[in-house]
């Protein structure tokens, strides 16, 4: 055999493997189930948890089932249910601490407003008979 010819065998020579080509198929992949938004609904709004956790828990069977349309919408169901959670849970936390700081502000606001356990003449850890015989009584008029 020549050298020309032996440069030329198609047998002799490597080169790179056929590589065939995957078939697209966007439905063989399993939905994410999405456990970490049915966690975060059960942290921030639990009343919707039950129904996140119930979707959760569905996408496997729906998907081994063959049904992949249903495994999507349990999982597509379950990140929605989450983010809604968070969105509730957030609100509530927001309007909470608004509420305590227009409550603080106005306690500050407005001092002492002058009502306490002493203007009625009650004295703690008196002589044990509570109500001061003469004190101020608060303008109530106590017969004893």
């Amino acid at each position: 055999m020549s050298p020309a010819t032996a440069d030329n065998d198609p047998d002799d020579t490597p080169g790179p493997d056929p590589v065939e080509p995957l078939p697209v198929r966007s439905a063989s992949i399993r939905p994410p189930t999405h456990g970490g938004w049915a966690a975060a609904s059960l942290l921030f709004f639990w009343p919707l948890s039950f129904a996140a956790f119930t979707h959760a828990f569905n996408v496997q069977p729906l998907w081994a089932d063959g049904d992949a349309a249903g495994a999507q919408h349990a999982s597509d169901r379950v990140r929605r249910l989450g983010q809604i959670s968070v969105v509730i849970g957030c609100t509530v936390i927001a309007l909470l601490a608004a509420l305590y700081v227009l409550t603080t502000m106005v306690l500050l606001t407005n001092g002492d407003s002058g009502v306490g356990y002493d203007d009625c003449g009650f004295v703690p850890g008196g002589d044990g008979g509570g109500f001061v015989p003469g004190g101020d009584g608060g303008g109530f008029d106590f017969d004893f």
